[in-house]
Formats: structure tokens, C-alpha cells, sequence
């Protein structure tokens, strides 16, 4: 039983020509969601004492009004002060970051990884 070829980008005489980018940013998502999360919660105006007057988030919580446990904005200020919301809004960022590193890099594989096309 003979196997296909490797294809160009697998070979020590071709360059990997990976997405850079996209792959470095999803598995720094992946690995330190913190990097992503934490800016954007604080320029949300989610702060570790509660909504940072001014902001966003203290707009949102005087049009809510009393803020229901669980709900979007609960998780992100619990997210903002490293409770229960830092879990789940780093997840998801873990799991955007999964989606964008692995769709980029199977995209390149697919298309031949930038291999010259004669």
C-alpha cells in the first residue's frame, strides 16, 4: 500500500506558510483568554468594584435597573471582579480563539499552504 505524497507545506525543502495572524492571536486566545477579556471589559466599564461611573456598563445597569442574577450583564460584571462570569466569558473567548486558529490553519492545509501553484 503506497500513501499520497506529503503535501509542499509538509516538506523540509518548502516553508510552512501558515497564517500567522490568525493562528498566534486564536492560541494566545486559547491559552491567556485573560489578554482578551480584561481590556474589553474595562473599556466596557466593568470594573472589580462594579460598573465604573460613566460607561457602558453604568448606562446599561440604570436602563436595567435591578440586574437579574445569570443574566449577560451579571456574567460580565462577575467576570470584571474574577467570579463565577470569568469562567464562562473565558471560554468562550477559548472557544472563538479554538474556532478562528483551527478554521485558518485547515483553510492553508486545504488550499495547499501557500504551496506555488505551477
Amino acid at each position: 500500500m503506497t500513501f499520497p505524497p506529503f503535501p509542499a507545506c509538509a516538506r523540509a525543502d518548502h516553508a510552512l506558510k501558515i497564517p500567522l495572524i490568525p493562528v498566534v492571536a486564536g492560541l494566545t486566545a486559547v491559552v491567556a483568554p485573560a489578554i482578551v477579556t480584561a481590556p474589553i471589559l474595562a473599556a466596557l466599564g466593568f470594573g472589580a468594584a462594579g460598573p465604573v461611573a460613566g460607561t457602558a456598563a453604568a448606562v446599561a445597569q440604570g436602563v436595567l435597573g435591578n440586574v437579574v442574577a445569570g443574566s449577560p450583564f451579571a456574567i460580565a460584571q462577575s467576570a470584571a471582579m474574577g467570579g463565577y462570569g470569568a469562567a464562562i466569558i473565558n471560554g468562550v473567548v477559548q472557544g472563538a480563539g479554538l474556532l478562528v486558529a483551527g478554521a485558518s490553519s485547515a483553510k492553508c492545509l486545504i488550499s495547499g499552504c501557500g504551496e506555488d501553484k505551477k
